[in-house]
């Protein structure tokens, strides 16, 4: 495996790492989230294709932006574009979980070229607290959480540290953002230690942008062929958003309905889902 550092379009230090042969296949996961997501697909799809994963800016190993307002999708959508570039990687297929599926379709609508084709997994396009948990009840709780942390600054962040691994925070993400009689609690503690990590500006600033992102825009300029992948168990972003993505695009893309499969439906289900996203890459590469 290849590691390294490049910097992106404002000077801001992305890490990337490589490991594989073969067609490109980047990853892209969810809000302060990491690698360590994808790793289902990463054991299986490393044995055929290059695999690439990259930490958005304020995630993991990449910096924080010197001016907290550039965290937003399109400015990760760029730092791929650097790290395509540092590569030397002329065309991929980009895979996104959830804010991810926000970074790919932003990259393929600034990028279109570098694109051969796209599988959305589990996200939206439009304002994910209008749907979550099937109401709009989340927009009210965000806005508690966001005043809150503008209000206590400093003790914000160390609450947020102590609540996120707790074993009430533990029970709520299984019901909610995993399948429990389908993962294992130990993906489930792996991805919540990972949240607590990430700096809580870059949580906020992301989930309002994310909140505030222009689908409409953003899919009328996207042509590449895509797979949509919904759960019909995801309380977090609902699969309806997932159809309300494939009927404005249907012409160009492939619906993989995931039964009983959550927000982490790739986790839940990764046969299911790895066999649905390699048929969709070998029709991409037989076209």
């Amino acid at each position: 495996m290849k590691q390294g550092f490049v910097k992106s379009y404002d000077g801001t230090r992305i890490h990337y790492e490589v490991m594989g042969k073969g067609f490109p296949l980047i990853f892209c996961y969810g809000i302060v989230c990491s690698a360590q997501q994808w790793k289902f697909q990463t054991k299986y799809f490393r044995k055929k294709y290059k695999i690439i994963h990259f930490d958005y800016r304020g995630h993991n190993q990449s910096e924080s932006p010197r001016h907290p307002e550039r965290i937003t999708i399109e400015g990760c959508a760029r730092d791929l574009n650097a790290v395509m570039g540092e590569l030397d990687i002329k065309k991929a297929v980009l895979i996104g979980h959830s804010i991810g599926v926000n970074v790919i379709f932003q990259f393929a609508a600034l990028y279109p070229k570098k694109v051969s084709g796209l599988v959305a997994i589990c996200g939206t396009v439009f304002n994910p607290l209008k749907t979550m948990f099937h109401s709009d009840i989340a927009i009210a709780g965000f806005e508690l959480l966001k005043l809150a942390y503008i209000r206590f600054p400093k003790q914000f962040p160390k609450i947020w540290k102590k609540t996120i691994p707790s074993p009430v925070s533990n029970i709520l993400t299984s019901l909610l953002g995993f399948n429990p009689q389908l993962t294992r609690q130990k993906e489930v503690k792996t991805y919540l230690s990972g949240v607590a990590r990430q700096p809580t500006q870059t949580f906020f600033y992301l989930l309002q942008d994310m909140s505030r992102f222009d689908g409409d825009e953003i899919l009328k300029k996207v042509k590449a062929p895509t797979l949509i992948v919904g759960g019909t168990r995801d309380f977090i972003i609902p699969i309806r958003n997932q159809y309300a993505i494939y009927r404005k695009i249907k012409k160009n893309a492939a619906f993989l309905r995931v039964q009983g499969g959550s927000h982490c439906s790739h986790i839940d289900m990764p046969e299911l889902v790895n066999l649905g996203i390699e048929k969709f890459i070998n029709q991409l590469q037989a076209a």
